[in-house]
């Protein structure tokens, strides 16, 4: 049978305070080569196990993917094709957040080979990015997605509800504005506590009750069910 392949990168600018992932905030340099290298080593490792089987999509995720130079990620993408047989219409998806989005970096990802960007967007409000722990603001998530648009021929904005303080009206104000930048798919997801973060052993004050979270919930479906996109429950 077929194969997904996913790459893990575990580095970010800044660890967010709702994060349960395997997630490091970087210290001095990211050590890009040896892990590259350490990435490869682990491949090469696993070929016996996957001999012959195709691989249909690359998923870079992370941490922040991003934070990879192109001439990085160019590298280890040459090395995944040159020992996996990776379909010539396989979807390679790379994870990026607005607080490291920049034109020429973008193109290069493109040249590289990646073909669909994950943007973490979360919020279009200044102010509650900085409740939930984001380094950038409104007005890079909204360059983000425009860069987004501009490089890549597919690509998925996240967004966050049910953050602290916000209304029905200011979820929704958010998904509209995701929506005016084309993006075929979008991710709309509750913040949640998990266990062993930061908002895990002490939440925010404001959260919305479950009975609000719910209708925002149901809102945000109803919003984007009129604009064209289907509901897929993971």
């Amino acid at each position: 049978p077929p194969l997904s392949l996913y790459v893990h990168v575990p580095w970010c600018v800044q660890k967010c305070p709702y994060c349960d992932f395997n997630s490091h905030q970087v210290r001095d340099a990211l050590p890009e080569k040896p892990y590259i290298a350490a990435l490869i080593a682990d491949l090469e490792a696993a070929l016996p196990q996957v001999w012959g089987r195709k691989i249909v999509s690359v998923f870079f995720g992370g941490g922040t993917p991003s934070l990879l130079s192109g001439e990085g990620l160019d590298m280890l993408l040459t090395a995944l094709r040159t020992r996996l047989p990776i379909l010539p219409e396989a979807e390679i998806t790379l994870e990026a957040n607005p607080g490291t989005a920049e034109s020429g970096k973008f193109a290069a990802f493109r040249a590289a080979g990646v073909s669909r960007l994950s943007l973490g967007i979360q919020s279009f409000d200044d102010a509650f990015l900085a409740r939930i722990g984001r380094i950038h603001g409104g007005s890079e998530a909204r360059r983000a997605a425009e860069l987004a648009a501009k490089h890549f021929d597919t690509f998925n904005l996240d967004l966050m509800h049910a953050l602290p303080g916000q209304t029905l009206a200011q979820a929704l104000a958010d998904v509209d504005t995701a929506l005016g930048f084309g993006p075929p798919h979008l991710s709309c997801y509750h913040l949640t506590m998990e266990p062993n973060t930061t908002f895990g052993a002490s939440p925010p004050a404001g959260l919305p009750d479950d009975d609000s979270a719910a209708d925002i919930q149901e809102a945000i479906e109803a919003r984007l069910a009129r604009a064209g996109f289907e509901h897929v429950v993971d």
